[in-house]
């Protein structure tokens, strides 16, 4: 009788090591890549001496983070302060580096990490834009919009199809922009600078894209 017992806990316990090797597939087999939005001479907004570029990439360090130690990998348009332009700033040259590198990534999916500013300040909240360039970024942008709501809890923000923005027309993996908060509101703008609060937006992309994947 006690053999038996033995021999039944030895195969739960191999069953449960099986099973949780087989839920870990998906997400080891995944590749990101995020895009830290401006650089270089193009900082994008700002406020005072704080650019947007430096927390666009600040914010997608700690998104590669989180989401490397949960089995995602991660890609990078840009890991330094430099934009993408080859010879000098020129806008498009900068656009065109990213969505090239973007489209050859094999990657199965893209998010372009950008922050918000408006001429009043009452304005706040994580808000995702999104294109009907692939089938799937109105499910891609739903489902991280419905993270931002439920993972922030100071945002009540709906999705917004955008058809005039360069990189979201011509990305053709699933793909959409994540603008993390208004810099023109002083209370957003000071989370935004937290490590803290990098980390909570982090965390709440990576439940946005878990559920994503498990859509699709």
């Amino acid at each position: 009788m006690k053999k038996t017992s033995i021999i039944l806990l030895v195969i739960v316990f191999l069953l449960s090591v099986f099973i949780g090797i087989a839920m870990a597939e998906p997400n080891s087999s995944c590749t990101i890549i995020l895009d830290p939005g401006h650089g270089g001479v193009d900082g994008g907004a700002s406020i005072g001496e704080i650019k947007e570029s430096n927390l666009t990439l600040a914010i997608s360090i700690k998104i590669k983070e989180v989401f490397e130690k949960n089995g995602i990998t991660v890609l990078l348009t840009r890991e330094t302060e430099d934009d993408l332009s080859p010879n000098g700033f020129v806008k498009r040259e900068d656009m065109l580096k990213r969505v090239n590198m973007i489209n050859s990534s094999n990657a199965s999916l893209a998010l372009s990490i950008h922050l918000n500013k408006f001429n009043i300040e009452r304005y706040r909240g994580a808000q995702v834009f999104y294109s009907v360039t692939n089938s799937l970024n109105s499910l891609l942008a739903e489902t991280i919009q419905k993270s931002l709501i439920q993972y922030l809890k100071n945002t009540d923000r709906k999705i917004v199809k955008r058809d005039n923005v360069f990189l979201l027309n011509k990305v053709t993996i699933p793909c959409c922009i994540v603008e993390c908060g208004f810099m023109s509101n002083k209370e957003e703008l000071a989370m935004l600078q937290t490590e803290e609060y990098q980390y909570k937006l982090a965390y709440a992309l990576l439940y946005g894209v878990e559920d994503f994947l498990k859509l699709y």
